[in-house]
């Protein structure tokens, strides 16, 4: 598929020794190394929020291959829901995929979010995920929420940066605004 060759092919130029050293996430710039982390949080969003971002799918074959794995995470996560003590429902939404075909398309439809020109259009792209998981996943939108991600996008997130939550990701910021949460104990980035 060209559309997973495209995307395999962007993301080794930001890993390369010439790549860049900044690149735009949720229409900020952000550290390449961050970017990384970003794709890795909308990755988990997309996966509990499914089928919330299909409509990014670049093709009708990638969002059936995450409409296969997504089922694949549900049906693991449901016999979590009846266990005594801490649920857990959340690890099966946060594994990285397995396959290469759900990991190209889940890669795909991560990076068609975050390629927003900036911040008003990330937080409408992101906003309807973070809805979804203010509904169906409390502990999975606290691993979402500050400290956990500290990237650099508060200005996506509406907040701006003279607000003093410079260093925030869009992202975390999306979720603690919709869910309210605080963070989970990630180290904070210092940009």
């Amino acid at each position: 598929m060209i559309v997973l060759l495209q995307v395999q092919r962007r993301l080794i130029d930001l890993l390369g020794v010439n790549g860049p050293e900044t690149v735009r996430s949720a229409g900020a710039a952000v550290p390449v190394p961050h970017y990384f982390a970003d794709l890795r949080a909308v990755i988990a969003m997309i996966f509990r929020s499914w089928p919330v971002a299909r409509e990014y799918a670049s093709t009708p074959c990638l969002a059936v291959t995450l409409d296969a794995e997504h089922e694949s995470r549900a049906a693991q996560a449901e016999p979590l829901l009846n266990t005594p003590g801490k649920k857990k429902t959340s690890k099966p939404y946060t594994a990285p995929p397995t396959g290469r075909l759900a990991t190209g398309a889940a890669l795909d439809i991560a990076t068609n979010l975050l390629d927003a020109h900036d911040p008003r259009d990330a937080r409408s792209r992101l906003a309807p995920l973070v809805q979804r998981l203010r509904e169906v996943d409390l502990a999975l939108s606290t691993w979402l929420s500050p400290p956990g991600l500290d990237l650099g996008l508060a200005e996506a997130s509406g907040h701006g940066s003279s607000d003093g939550q410079k260093g925030h990701s869009m992202i975390a910021q999306l979720v603690t605004h919709h869910v309210g949460l605080i963070g989970c104990g990630f180290p904070r980035c210092r940009t």
